[in-house]
């Protein structure tokens, strides 16, 4: 017979009410969707600064290609 702990004290789940074991069915759906969520912010920073790391070689690259070639003056702004 399984078994589970609450607030210290162990219970088997198969003598706990329907009201109970529904409670803990949700309770242990809500953690599960916890960690998943968890898993997918992770993924989703490691996907942002990977991007971020992306703009700013763009930008350098930018910068670079319009920096002026030595010996040119640059023009001036309107």
């Amino acid at each position: 017979m399984p078994f589970v702990k609450i607030n210290g004290l162990t219970y088997d789940f198969e003598t706990l009410s329907d009201e109970l074991k529904n409670h803990l069915k949700h309770l242990a759906f809500i953690d599960s969707e916890m960690e998943r969520l968890s898993l997918q912010m992770n993924v989703l920073r490691i996907s942002r600064d990977e991007i971020g790391r992306q703009l700013d070689s763009a930008l350098l690259r930018q910068e670079l290609n319009q920096a002026t070639p030595a010996g040119e003056s640059p023009e001036p702004a309107p």
